[in-house]
């Protein structure tokens, strides 16, 4: 390998493969110049195809697209190159970098040195993330939120590795202000068009496509920079900004370690939707405490969060035998080495004292398709939730639903399944996912407005030993294994304890389900006996399920299935009745046997008879099948 670099005595000398699809302005790209400081590398990958500067608008980078040191084609198989180079020259790391979707080198298990990879838009291609990452001896994630996901999908060395900046890019190179306000990215989530737009009805706005240098001037001659993250990532342009000094007004990327690190109103502007026009009017009137935020800013990157920290770390992790990347924590306390307290100790009344409160609910939402047997889908359910606070979490059955629903501005979490896996295992990923303290299971099919989560919330905490609680219930007969009365909207006043609760939309306690605690059966894939299943594992734990009185909400049965003559699921088709069928047998074949261990059936007997007062109260409908 060729060192194009002098070494830096104070630190070993690392060899490293560099792994990427060139194009000027991919993070691998500030990778590869933080490495040749004090490291030896060599670059391998094909370059980006020149097609592909129209179709992504990259007209302004105005940097050639040259051939890596040893070019390659996307899949190239890494068997063949190992074999053909001496061990001599074998590097002490291979570090794969996201760049260019379709690059994935063949027979990397058989590389015979340390492997590594840097994810980067995880909160994007976290389906296909999961899954490439296995083949790594280490793993390291820009996104911090979406560790677990890695873990749980069995990569044992998971690090979280935040973007940084390039001071000699990224740099200041003019005191002259030109703008007000400047932005550089996308126009590509309804939030960000939403929030500019209301910034212009009162501020200069001024918008520019560029890249590399032209891009820090850009930021230098603002006096604010605007940002908004897509889905809480923790995004390049948050370090770029503020590595040129200039002021940055950014939202909180929630769960992304963005508050641990940097503080609202010391190191920069930190708004919430409904007072970002307000904020941007005071720091554009206050051009001193703006800029002596900015210059902290400044100073807080280049100590802990440029491109060489970044690779110093790895480097240690994957192969200094260090046991994890830095925290949040520990990144701020060696960002503030040296500095004073607070900028300024009175802040405009606009500008949070704390950062926004996390979420309180979250919303798991399976989807197979477009519900074609229902007026309603996912699109309008997503509508529907667009006011509604919350965590939109949902899974997809496949691989076309994904596609159609990445990047829509009110799904928060997505998870992409190349298969239908089913309803059973679509609700154990979404609440695996769920960091809240109540989750809300919703079919695609479904309208709903807010009156209903918060009539379920308030029976979650006030109703005794409340687990499920849902709009809609039965009570059910265990040995026919059919419902024995089954309430309606409309059909009762009060809240029922029930054997069951529908499953087309219901409210949890997430600190019951998990390991240890209730668990959704996954043998019923794709659907049927689920709720009938959770009811029992309730009442074995001493837990409850409830039905409550609520009307803001209107759902047609089985939008997907009607409209199906089979239905697949994972590689396996069956028609509903057959799929019906069989998921009876298990159920009844499962509780039978868990009542012989149990020595008792008594828990198997339905609370029709507990709850006959009840029942004589309500108005009850006609059971449904």
């Amino acid at each position: 390998m060729n060192s194009l670099s002098q070494p830096n005595p104070q630190k070993q000398q690392a060899r490293v493969m560099l792994a990427y699809v060139y194009y000027p302005v991919t993070t691998a790209v500030y990778f590869e110049r933080a490495l040749r400081t004090d490291h030896q590398v060599v670059t391998i990958g094909p370059k980006m195809d020149e097609g592909l500067i129209q179709a992504w608008n990259l007209q302004a980078m105005r940097q050639p697209i040259r051939d890596q040191q040893i070019p390659t084609d996307y899949e190239p198989d890494l068997a063949a190159l190992f074999r053909r180079m001496p061990t001599s020259m074998y590097p002490d790391l291979y570090l794969w970098v996201e760049s260019v979707n379709g690059h994935f080198p063949r027979n990397l298990e058989s590389v015979p040195v340390p492997k590594a990879c840097y994810l980067i838009d995880s909160h994007l291609n976290l389906g296909w993330h999961v899954q490439w990452a296995k083949q790594f001896d280490h793993v390291f994630v820009a996104q911090r939120e979406y560790l677990p996901a890695f873990r749980e999908a069995g990569s044992k060395h998971v690090h979280w590795l935040p973007l940084g900046a390039d001071p000699e890019i990224h740099r200041r190179a003019t005191e002259v202000k030109k703008h007000s306000i400047g932005f550089v990215g996308s126009l590509n989530t309804e939030r960000r068009v939403r929030l500019l737009n209301a910034l212009e009805h009162h501020h200069k706005v001024t918008y520019q496509r560029c890249f590399w240098t032209d891009m820090a001037d850009f930021f230098a001659e603002s006096r604010i920079v605007f940002n908004n993250a897509i889905k809480n990532d923790l995004n390049m342009r948050l370090f770029e900004v503020m590595s040129t000094g200039t002021f940055l007004l950014t939202d909180n990327a929630a769960n992304s370690g963005q508050d641990e690190m940097f503080r609202g109103g010391e190191d920069l502007g930190l708004y919430t939707d409904d007072v970002l026009v307000e904020m941007a009017k005071y720091y554009l009137e206050h051009d001193d405490e703006r800029e002596t935020i900015a210059a902290r800013g400044r100073r807080l990157i280049h100590r802990a969060h440029t491109y060489a920290h970044r690779i110093d770390d790895l480097l240690q992790v994957a192969i200094g035998g260090k046991a994890d990347t830095f925290s949040a924590q520990g990144l701020r306390e060696r960002s503030v080495v040296g500095e004073a307290g607070p900028v300024s100790s009175a802040r405009p009344l606009v500008v949070p004292a704390t950062t926004p409160a996390p979420a309180e609910r979250s919303f798991v939402i399976p989807v197979l398709d477009m519900s074609p047997a229902s007026p309603y889908n996912i699109m309008t359910l997503l509508e529907d939730l667009r006011t509604i606070p919350g965590d939109v979490i949902v899974v997809c059955n496949s691989p076309a639903m994904a596609d159609t629903l990445r990047g829509h501005p009110r799904i928060d979490y997505m998870a992409s399944m190349s298969h239908n896996v089913g309803v059973a295992r679509a609700w154990n990923i979404g609440l695996a996912m769920s960091q809240t303290p109540v989750a809300f299971i919703l079919n695609a099919d479904l309208h709903v407005t807010e009156e209903v989560f918060t009539t379920l919330e308030r029976a979650l905490r006030e109703l005794p030993d409340a687990a499920v609680v849902g709009p809609q219930g039965s009570f059910f007969d265990f040995a026919t294994a059919q419902d024995m009365q089954y309430f309606q909207r409309g059909s009762f006043s009060a809240p029922i304890t029930v054997d069951a609760v529908s499953g087309f939309l219901f409210g949890v306690r997430t600190n019951v389900f998990g390991p240890g605690g209730l668990q959704f059966e996954n043998k019923y894939t794709p659907c049927y006996f689920e709720e009938w299943d959770l009811g029992l594992q309730c009442r074995l734990m001493g837990l409850k399920c409830y039905i409550v009185p609520t009307a803001g909400y209107d759902h047609e049965w089985s939008g997907s299935i009607r409209a199906l003559r089979t239905i697949k699921y994972f590689r396996t088709e069956a028609t509903s009745r057959e799929i019906l069928e069989r998921n009876r047998v298990i159920f009844l074949e499962k509780w039978k046997r868990i009542a012989r261990h149990a020595g008792s059936t008594g828990f198997l007997e339905s609370l029709w008879t507990e709850n006959n007062a009840a029942r004589q109260a309500a108005a009850v409908s006609p059971a449904m099948g």
